[in-house]
């Protein structure tokens, strides 16, 4: 019992209250930014509102307002669904019933025809600064989680005292957090604090199974019940992680990067139990934990893919969807503005163009190096994104299943 007090993973020295009264404080200066400017981030998030309020599920994944209008709805169907409880709820109909929000926000408009008014500019912004509460939700639960870890290395002499309220701090305060969406105009906070839940329940199971074993070494092994109540509180926070993140992906597919570590860890983690073998510990592999773990998974993670499945023609509806969800046939450096490696890439290729062209050479030594497509460089295709991507990931796969 001792050594589970040590380690106890649920021991907290943040007040929520004070975590509730930041977030007020906070929203009262994201509202200052209300005014501010807006990138077209906005006007595209404005037309899903109106898609999902207005149009039939069948019509969501391929309306472009007759041709009129570039904001598509390309996220994944679960961030379609937000859209649409945004759109579609007491609170809108009684703001548009007031006058407090005007009908022209929530219609179908084309690119050229689609200014915004102050009341419309209002109700977006307060969605982002109301939807932040997720952030501190995953903000809090974060330095929670790793209490345990932080009290077991101070017992153990191997580690300096926390300050899980700066980290808190540190998270919700985040500058290019605050600027990215509440001035440019993004959803990135709420998401964050999604995966910062998922996270924080994979380090409860985590530090339960490690509690499990310190006790298991320290107290006398006869008491197996209790072993057998925090093994299935461990898988269970498992299970809660690997839910969230697969709820994560569904809102937002650029989050499938992280899939290949989430799959390693609780693969290692999860599906492989400890089983005490006189004075060690033997690990084997739970086929029943691995279907479990598959079925939460998927169902978190396909379920908002269902009502789409269940329209006319399914095969056709999910083909629109993956072609919006991944546009490879507009080029994967088309956006100039990304921060990755392609942006870079793409500069670097301009520059050898400008040069070639102001190099003092032979033309005939030119239109050579242009005939072999040296350069410009040539344009990366998706099986050579992803396998520089795995490649990438290999340290971190590594580290996950250690």
């Amino acid at each position: 019992k001792l050594a589970m007090k040590a380690v106890n993973p649920f021991t907290s020295q943040i007040s929520p209250k004070l975590v509730c009264a930041t977030f007020l404080i906070l929203s009262s200066v994201k509202c200052l930014l209300i005014p501010t400017y807006r990138s077209t981030d906005f006007d595209v998030h404005r037309n899903w509102l109106a898609i999902t309020r207005h149009l039939p599920l069948s019509e969501w994944y391929f309306d472009d307002v007759g041709g009129t209008t570039v904001h598509t709805l390309d996220y994944p169907p679960l961030f379609a669904f937000f859209e649409w409880g945004l759109s579609n709820n007491f609170i809108t109909d009684l703001l548009l019933e007031k006058g407090w929000l005007d009908e022209r926000c929530l219609e179908l408009l084309p690119d050229n025809d689609n200014e915004p008014s102050d009341r419309c500019v209002r109700f977006q912004r307060a969605t982002v600064i109301l939807s932040d509460v997720l952030l501190f939700l995953g903000a809090y639960l974060a330095p929670v989680s790793l209490g345990g870890v932080y009290s077991a290395s101070i017992n153990n002499g191997c580690g300096r005292r926390s300050h899980p309220w700066v980290t808190v701090l540190l998270i919700v305060t985040n500058p290019g957090l605050i600027l990215l969406d509440h001035v440019h105009f993004q959803y990135n906070g709420m998401l964050l604090g999604v995966l910062l839940i998922s996270i924080s329940f994979i380090i409860w199971g985590t530090q339960l199974i490690s509690a499990k074993v310190t006790v298991n070494r320290t107290t006398d092994r006869s008491n197996s019940s209790d072993e057998a109540i925090e093994l299935r509180s461990s898988g269970l926070f498992e299970l809660l992680g690997a839910g969230a993140f697969a709820i994560l992906m569904a809102m937002k597919h650029l989050y499938l990067m992280l899939a290949p570590l989430y799959l390693f860890y609780l693969l290692r983690h999860h599906c492989f139990v400890a089983r005490r073998r006189e004075d060690y510990f033997n690990y084997s592999f739970s086929f029943g934990r691995f279907i479990v773990l598959g079925i939460v998974t998927l169902i978190c993670l396909l379920g908002a893919f269902v009502p789409f499945i269940m329209q006319n023609q399914p095969r056709v509806h999910m083909e629109q969807i993956l072609a919006r969800l991944f546009p490879f046939g507009r080029g994967l450096v088309h956006d100039y503005w990304a921060a990755n490696v392609w942006a870079l890439y793409l500069f670097t290729s301009r520059a050898a163009s400008f040069l070639l062209r102001k190099a003092p050479i032979q033309s005939g030594l030119r239109q050579k190096i242009e005939s072999y497509a040296i350069i410009p460089f040539p344009e990366p295709d998706p099986s050579t994104v992803a396998f520089c991507l795995l490649i990438g990931l290999i340290p971190c796969i590594i580290s996950a299943w250690k």
